[in-house]
């Protein structure tokens, strides 16, 4: 086992956001691979003949992610007001996360001035129980090509917030390249963060980044890559899984400019991509140029609307965005004139895909499918009903994106036996 010290977090232990931060990175990584494998094998996948390429670690283990989605509460009932990740093991509690060392130091900045005046400002939390009080939480994305930040308040309606000085906070903290600070209202019972309304109070309600050789428009409430660096290496080596695509001299995926008139080597004018939650359109427009036209869907509104912004910054004419439920978008897509696909590609949520979306996807037929997955779990669950429907995985690279976190993603080429 590696000796390796990894930089000491002062919530090491006590926060629920890192499960793995009191243990050495090269030993993480063992155990993410492990966990992998054992995911496979409970589900009776026969691994033999899978290509498991060994786990990629990301070139960043600190300041690696681009949004954060801190909680108001309290660590301890009746308490004083917090602001940050929930405590290990702890629905209800709720730590203060300052100095975080997966997050940039402007997040920090942020957090710790809001923390401040969140406390002195008499406001109320939102109860996880009760459901009353009116801070609820504080996003933050930021471009990090770019260094573009959004600042997002998120609170119920039960009061009224001052927004012309939760803004000029925000602006007076010198950090720069602070480009929309944002008032959501969310009313919804739920934990997570959802929107009744917006209103921006400084700004836009979106950034830019840029990746894989394209430019991006992330909205606020758009899905996009948490870990864009490590996101890249894997979506060069998704691209070389599938036969076709263009190589560089060392044999991996070449990063082109997509777009309709760049055609790579083996690409088919005629063939149609189906990019399932596709988010804010990464996969659909990375592959577009091998492809005659790609096709994304996605359930989320602002992440379409990015999606389709994102296609025309980069010049991209082939491809289009369907917003609306995966499962009723293809079940209708002949209604909706859309060509049956040749080729897809799915990036589900952690719950993996649903079994009637995976139903509908096995019927397609296919020779091949690039399944990206962010839970081993239900990547192998999904894999063993495709199994028995006649498919096999022929190649799995599996990537720690997150350090020092649980999560590990997975790229997986399914193919017809």
């Amino acid at each position: 086992m590696s000796e390796a010290v990894n930089e000491i977090c002062p919530h090491a232990g006590i926060c629920g956001g890192c499960a793995y931060n009191n243990i050495p990175y090269e030993d993480q990584l063992a155990i993410k691979m492990d966990a992998v494998q054992g995911h496979l094998a409970a589900n009776n996948i026969v691994v033999r003949p899978v290509d498991i390429r060994p786990i990629r670690q990301t070139s960043a283990l600190y300041g690696y992610r681009n949004k954060m989605e801190y909680s108001f509460g309290d660590e301890v009932k009746d308490g004083p007001m917090t602001l940050g990740m929930h405590k290990s093991g702890s629905y209800m509690s709720v730590i203060n996360t300052t100095g975080c060392l997966l997050v940039p130091q402007s997040f920090n900045v942020i957090h710790a001035a809001v923390l401040d005046w969140a406390l002195a400002s008499g406001y109320s939390f939102h109860h996880k129980r009760t459901h009353h009080g009116f801070l609820r939480n504080l996003v933050l994305r930021c471009g990090v090509r770019t260094g573009e930040i959004l600042v997002n308040l998120v609170t119920s309606s039960e009061d009224e917030l001052d927004e012309a000085l939760f803004s000029d906070l925000i602006l007076g903290l010198g950090v720069e390249g602070v480009v929309g600070i944002l008032h959501t209202i969310n009313d919804r019972r739920s934990d997570v963060v959802a929107v009744d309304s917006v209103r921006v109070l400084y700004g836009r309600d979106h950034y830019f980044d840029e990746m894989l050789g394209m430019r991006f428009r992330v909205g606020a409430f758009s899905f996009f890559q948490t870990n864009i660096e490590a996101v890249e290496s894997m979506m060069a080596e998704a691209a070389a899984l599938i036969p076709g695509q263009a190589r560089d001299d060392r044999g991996g995926a070449a990063v082109v400019t997509p777009g309709a008139a760049v055609v790579t080597p083996g690409a088919d004018p005629g063939s149609t991509l189906y990019d399932i939650y596709c988010g804010t359109g990464t996969i659909a427009l990375a592959l577009s140029g091998s492809v005659g036209r790609a096709i994304g869907i996605e359930l989320i509104e602002d992440s379409v609307t990015s999606a389709r912004e994102n296609a025309r910054l980069n010049g991209i004419t082939n491809c289009e965005f369907v917003c609306g439920d995966a499962l009723e978008v293809l079940e209708s897509a002949a209604e909706r004139g859309l060509p049956a696909p040749d080729l897809i590609t799915v990036d589900p949520p952690r719950m993996g895909l649903h079994p009637k979306a995976l139903k509908r996807v096995i019927a397609y037929g296919l020779p091949r499918i690039l399944y990206v997955s962010c839970n081993p779990k239900t990547f192998a669950e999904n894999m063993a009903v495709m199994q028995n429907a006649g498919y096999r995985l022929a190649a799995l690279g599996v990537y720690d994106n997150f350090p020092f976190t649980k999560h590990t993603e997975l790229v997986g080429l399914i193919e017809r036996s």
